[in-house]
């Protein structure tokens, strides 16, 4: 689909900075992290993006489900008689985290409008924008950013030619936070940067070959049991993976026979796929796994308070390097830091890694691996409570380091056709004191190059299929 340019990146004055290449320095990585940015800098633009850093004061806070809104406002081309007028802004684009509700409060999710200067308002998905932050959970200090692309068929849509940036244009921006009556409470004040030149790269992704003496290890929620009525694309992804060890979520209602049924009659091997399934039909987790099964671990884990157990399952398996203790889950969604929702995952976290500690214990286990959908949307605790001192050596697991194939970023939910923007939900966490990984990443089949496509067999929009992605990583025993 043809693209016509929209935005340029902006900084606070006097900074001025003209992209990553310009400094020398690596692209910026949307990972909620600021390791990546230059001191004291709050804007970097780059050909395909602009980035922008902002930290409201006061405590960690949820941008998306919070009580606050958080607006974006661009004046793309400094012009404050183009587009609607803001305070010292001619505004052309606005952007709301928690958006203003017609009940006068806050809602959730992120708003985007384009502003014609006659007074017109069209508004546009955060797809259509591009836009997204991280991270997705309480934080104090976050990064977003926007595409500098804009489809055809949207601009035709807006009915207007939208302000374009090109590399001579100065861009403004101010981020405030607004309160449910709309006042401001917090300004970042008005900004200004200027744009880079910009070119939309095609895909150049590449599918990593699974490492030499490694178990590849992947996690996928499959959005309502899809394997059972589309199966064609999960086929396509897993044959192309080739994981050792499959955790899914959301495969509901199914028994290790029929998981074993499945994969062995459409993505045969040598040998056969082993599973391991909760007799919970609510809990629609399971362990798929081509190598040998040792024990099935299927307890009814119970966080504090709850009526259902927590969704986990799990399974110790033989592996070159020993026996691996390997579990999926899938903690309660939605909420936002301190909900309800947000202490039920911590409770199902905390009762999910107290059983798994004790399992390693019980059974002298060190190599342990556990990932899964855990919703981490509200704060970031329940991951910490879950990886807290199951090392073997006392540590806490570590994080699977699994970036996006073909951006540089680190979501693994995104529905375009959602009110959320794409966040990191999924994780997977392992005992890097007896594994190392050695590639770790998460597939969206549209950052894929035409000829790995070919190669692999799969197609561009296969991993739509669900709204979360395969997160992937190969694992292997220390010597």
């Amino acid at each position: 689909m043809k693209m016509t340019r929209v935005l340029a990146a902006f900084t606070l004055p006097p900074l001025l900075l003209l992209g990553a290449c310009a400094e020398g320095r690596p692209p910026i990585t949307l990972d909620g992290a600021t390791s990546d940015w230059a001191a004291g800098s709050s804007v970097v633009v780059e050909p395909e993006h602009l980035y922008v850093r902002f930290s409201p004061p006061g405590e960690p806070l949820t941008l998306q489900g919070g009580q606050q809104t958080t607006r974006l406002l661009v004046d793309a081309d400094a012009d404050a008689s183009t587009g609607a007028r803001m305070g010292e802004l001619g505004v052309d684009l606005e952007v709301q985290v928690s958006p203003a509700n017609r009940d006068g409060g806050v809602g959730i999710g992120a708003a985007v409008w384009a502003h014609g200067s006659d007074g017109r308002r069209v508004s546009l998905s955060p797809a259509e924008a591009g836009f997204a932050f991280a991270p997705t959970y309480a934080a104090p200090v976050f990064e977003a950013r926007l595409s500098r692309e804009i489809s055809d068929e949207v601009r035709r849509r807006l009915g207007w030619n939208i302000r374009t940036i090109d590399s001579t244009q100065r861009v403004r921006v101010e981020v405030t936070r607004l309160d449910p009556e709309g006042r401001t409470v917090w300004t970042s004040g008005v900004m200004e940067g200027r744009a880079v030149p910009s070119a939309l790269a095609p895909a150049t992704g590449t599918l990593p070959e699974k490492a030499p003496g490694a178990v590849r290890v992947v996690s996928h929620n499959v959005l309502h049991t899809s394997p059972e009525t589309t199966p064609g694309a999960f086929v396509r992804m897993y044959r192309a993976l080739d994981p050792d060890v499959l955790l899914v979520q959301e495969w509901d209602g199914w028994d290790a026979a029929r998981y074993e049924a499945w994969f062995n009659e459409r993505l045969p091997i040598d040998g056969r796929w082993r599973a391991v399934a909760t007799t919970n039909e609510r809990a629609g987790v399971a362990v798929i796994t081509r190598l040998p099964v040792r024990e099935a671990l299927t307890p009814s884990v119970m966080a504090e308070g709850a009526r259902w157990p927590a969704r986990f399952v799990g399974a110790v398996i033989e592996t070159e390097g020993g026996a691996m203790l390997v579990g999926s889950m899938h903690l309660k969604c939605c909420g936002h830091a301190g909900s309800e929702e947000d202490q039920r995952r911590m409770s199902e976290a905390a009762a999910i890694g107290a059983y798994v500690g004790e399992a390693m214990e019980n059974r002298a286990i060190e190599l342990c691996v556990l990932a899964g959908d855990l919703n981490l949307v509200g704060s970031r605790p329940p991951l910490d409570v879950l990886r807290s001192g199951l090392d073997a050596d006392g540590s806490d697991l570590e994080p699977a380091p699994a970036r996006v194939i073909g951006d540089r970023a680190y979501h693994t939910w995104r529905d375009d056709r959602s009110l959320f923007t794409p966040g990191r939900l999924d994780w997977m966490v392992y005992s890097d004191s007896a594994l190392v990984s050695e590639r770790a990443f998460v597939v969206e089949t549209e950052g894929l190059s035409a000829a790995e496509l070919r190669r692999t067999g799969l197609r561009r929009d296969d991993s739509r299929v669900s709204d979360h992605m395969p997160v992937v990583a190969d694992l292997r025993a220390r010597e």
